[in-house]
């Protein structure tokens, strides 16, 4: 039996079904993925809201309409059917959502044909300004986040056998965002990283699927386009380094470096994916002549990756069991010797007993994306002990990914807003390069604290770029000067002069500080 599109066209006026579905608000659509060419049922100019705006042909077309931050939503035709919903550039910029439902047609494993109905949302209909509240999105960019990268890259790695051999994933890491955050301020940052987003959009083919991933990472995802990746990533690189980015009023080269991802016939979780490729783009960073990485496999770097997801798996086990426990360093004052308070630390334990060092497990925790869920386990399991003892202060450390959560002070004041009496004796600690990559994030989450009647110490400091207007404008109350500034501090005049300086310019700013990792007199 014909379908509905064999129907329409058998007549090349459209009439009869163009009718049909003008009078359920609705357009239609055959898509021809093999020559890349769109036929349309109905009046697209009432769905895009212009007469002028002719209707896309082919891919291209298509993505010049959809809104860039819903590329992902369109373009990684792996499903047989579905229902999805996204944004069409209008008229005069108005922005136009819209529902679709469809069908994808496959021939020995390879998509050949889509198939379609979408309606105008008018609920929705002529905002102006995206919404990036979704869980899925980057808040900044409105683009895919880590999360929705991790959803994607698993339906390839299930979907057809031959679209899964030849798709690749690859990060652009932006080199020295740190710097740039201290030398320009965020808002010019926030601006530049808008900007890179664009940028990468405009350098890459259609079907790409383009996200932040994190602070100063993006992905791309290439369905079925491995062989394009080392063009792409040259083509990248040869960008960046020759067309500054503009934020009004500045222009900056911004260095990048890359690390791809081929999928072939491995069979990897999207998780493994992600963490191969970050592995990549570090190599990448560390090189002093090669920008780009491909990710290849080696014994060791197979030990490793078991390693990384072994520990991985027992975090998971431990927080679903509660099985993580507290261990309580003291904090003394170095006139006195009285104890002003305890930092938290966490103990993880094999099946065997056996202690894992926390500098073996907590990087694993943030490269696998738990920090959020560790953190608030710990955090949670610091305020029962803080319950339970009207005299104990402690310190609780929180990863730099979580404290730049969007939601993260509004869920430390959910945990707080009950409890003043414990409020007043916590002490937030978040790192230097959290506090200079995410400075904006950081300072609503210190103001959060702050009203709550808890404090907030800065972790590692000298070992990031932080500045004397950072440190006043986010209104600490500890400063922790690393402990590589003092490991050879008795014998270095050099290291001392420094921490004399450090410590006076903190108490200038009415900051205590706190020197890590003392073990002699």
């Amino acid at each position: 039996m014909p379908n509905w599109f064999d129907f329409m066209t058998e007549d090349s006026s459209f009439s009869h079904p163009a009718n049909i579905l003008a009078a359920s608000g609705h357009i239609g659509y055959s898509w021809d993925l093999v020559k890349d060419e769109i036929i349309w049922c109905g009046a697209w100019q009432e769905i895009i809201g212009g007469e002028t705006i002719a209707a896309p042909t082919n891919a291209a077309g298509f993505a010049a309409r959809v809104l860039a931050n819903d590329h992902h939503l369109i373009f990684n035709g792996t499903e047989a059917a579905f229902d999805r919903t996204y944004r069409l550039l209008g008229s005069n910029g108005e922005l136009v959502t819209v529902q679709e439902h469809g069908t994808t047609h496959f021939e020995k494993g390879h998509a050949v044909r889509q198939q379609g109905i979408l309606r105008r949302t008018q609920s929705e209909a002529g905002q102006h300004a995206p919404n990036f509240t979704s869980p899925d999105r980057d808040p900044l960019t409105g683009r895919p986040n880590r999360m929705c990268f991790l959803a994607l890259i698993e339906k390839i790695m299930n979907g057809p056998l031959d679209v899964r051999k030849k798709s690749a994933y690859m990060i652009v890491g932006i080199d020295k965002l740190a710097f740039m955050n201290e030398a320009m301020g965020p808002k010019i940052v926030d601006q530049f990283l808008c900007a890179v987003a664009d940028r990468l959009n405009e350098l890459c083919p259609t079907r790409c699927i383009i996200g932040r991933v994190s602070s100063d990472t993006f992905g791309i995802l290439m369905p079925g386009m491995e062989n394009e990746v080392e063009d792409l990533a040259l083509r990248i690189i040869d960008n960046f380094h020759s067309l500054a980015i503009t934020a009004e009023p500045l222009s900056l080269h911004v260095p990048v470096s890359i690390g791809s991802y081929a999928f072939e016939n491995r069979r990897a979780d999207a998780q493994t994916v992600m963490i191969l490729t970050e592995q990549a783009l570090r190599e990448a960073r560390d090189s002093e002549s090669n920008r780009y990485v491909i990710y290849c496999e080696s014994p060791s770097r197979s030990q490793q990756n078991r390693t990384i997801l072994e520990i991985g798996e027992l975090v998971k086990s431990a927080l679903k069991n509660d099985k993580i426990k507290l261990a309580f360093q003291p904090v003394v004052d170095a006139k006195t010797g009285e104890i002003m308070f305890y930092e938290v630390l966490s103990r993880l334990y094999k099946n065997n007993g056996q202690l894992i060092p926390a500098c073996d497990f907590i990087p694993v925790v943030e490269q696998l994306g738990l920090a959020p869920d560790f953190d608030r386990h710990i955090l949670g399991k610091s305020l029962e002990e803080m319950e339970g003892c009207e005299t104990l202060k402690l310190a609780v450390n929180i990863s730099g990914l979580t404290s730049a959560l969007p939601d993260w002070p509004c869920y430390v004041e959910s945990k707080l807003s009950s409890r003043p009496h414990v409020a007043s004796r916590l002490i937030i600690e978040i790192t230097e390069n959290a506090a200079v990559l995410n400075i904006a994030k950081i300072k609503n989450l210190v103001e959060t604290l702050r009203k709550m009647g808890s404090k907030v110490a800065l972790d590692d400091f000298g070992a990031g770029a932080t500045s004397v207007r950072h440190l006043r404008d986010l209104s600490l109350a500890i400063m922790k000067i690393d402990r590589d500034l003092l490991n050879n501090i008795m014998q270095s005049p050099e290291q001392q002069h420094l921490v004399r300086m450090l410590t006076s310019m903190a108490h200038g700013l009415g900051i205590q500080t706190v020197a890590e990792g003392i073990e002699s007199e």
